[in-house]
């Protein structure tokens, strides 16, 4: 199986879980209509925290991190 320690939390704060009219992010903790705005974008939130994970992969000069085993 892939690992995927890399991957971000659910949106959290309010400000990354909007709701309403434009819905809420692709990490919103539940399924959405996928047919919002919102729903096809990754929140400020889910954003910062990939950025984290791959700034630390470059700084640790991790190599071929995200590919599978074969």
């Amino acid at each position: 199986p892939p690992n995927i320690w890399w991957f971000p939390q659910h949106d959290y704060p309010p400000e990354c879980r909007p709701g309403g009219p434009n819905g809420n992010f692709i990490m919103f903790a539940s399924a959405t209509s996928g047919d919002r705005p919102n729903n096809s974008k990754f929140s400020s939130c889910s954003v910062g925290n990939i950025s984290n994970v791959l700034d630390a992969i470059v700084d640790t000069k991790k190599r071929n991190c995200f590919t599978g085993l074969s």
